[in-house]
């Protein structure tokens, strides 16, 4: 196969941010909506429930083994007290009022054990829809990606929706948001990783790229869903990658695209 050639890098004014800055409180509020995401923070971190309600007539086997060997008492609760706590189309029967869970900084990321022959991280750059950013993370979770990095600021944020959109991954996936992303970004590549950055048009097509000696530390970034890649996030990429069209349609939507490199790259 041929070689990968990288990108030369730019001399950096700013090198990452050393403070290992943790965004939230323990202490506030967390809400977890639906069975699915329920059924990933009941085996990976019960400790974090505080409250489990269910809606009167509402089952789930899974649920009740799960909390009862947690020793959680589920609360049965009508459809009014149940939208008290999240509207009644997230929650779809069930939530969990919990402790968020820990957040990561951009050092923990990139100290994490490799899980496979290659170790990727997920960057986006700007996702503002909760929908989206749910959706990528679960993609994230499932290829196997050992975290994501995003802004704190004109970003999503995990909320319900993300969690619910996300099927649990968020209980899941190391979560790292960060001041800047163009420093983590250096941060990465100063720790050995290449940073792939995927455009609509402009980049070299993914299939190409999966072809040739690929480093086994891959940073995969996603730009907004309107404007893409911001300049100095493309600067911090090693190399572009477009998904070829085929179709009239012009783009792909962001998790999907997220799904398509999360796959190509996966191994």
């Amino acid at each position: 196969m041929a070689a990968l050639s990288r990108r030369p890098r730019s001399p950096s004014k700013r090198r990452a941010d050393p403070r290992r800055e943790r965004a939230g409180s323990a202490h506030s509020a967390y809400v977890v909506p639906g069975e699915r995401a329920l059924v990933e923070l009941l085996r990976g971190s019960p400790e974090r429930i505080r409250q489990l309600y269910v809606i009167k007539g509402r089952s789930s086997p899974t649920i009740d083994e799960l909390a009862a060997k947690a020793e959680i008492e589920v609360l049965r609760v009508d459809e009014e007290t149940l939208a008290e706590v999240c509207a009644p189309a997230l929650a779809r029967g069930m939530v969990a009022v919990a402790s968020p869970p820990p957040e990561h900084t951009i050092e923990d990321l990139l100290e994490l054990p490799r899980l496979g022959e290659r170790q990727i991280l997920i960057a986006l750059d700007g996702v503002q829809d909760p929908h989206n950013l749910g959706a990528i993370l679960r993609s994230a979770e499932f290829f196997g990606a050992s975290g994501a990095i995003w802004p704190r600021d004109r970003a999503a944020s995990v909320t319900p929706v993300a969690i619910r959109s996300s099927a649990g991954a968020t209980e899941r996936l190391p979560l790292c948001r960060v001041t800047n992303l163009a420093r983590a970004l250096d941060a990465c590549k100063d720790a050995g990783y290449w940073v792939i950055g995927t455009v609509v048009e402009g980049g070299r097509a993914i299939r190409e790229i999966c072809a040739e000696d690929l480093p086994e530390r891959l940073v995969i970034v996603l730009g907004s869903e309107e404007k893409g890649l911001r300049r100095l996030t493309r600067e911090r990429c090693d190399f572009l990658a477009t998904i070829p069209r085929h179709g009239a349609i012009g783009s792909l939507n962001v998790s999907t695209a997220a799904a398509v490199a999360l796959a190509a790259f996966h191994v």
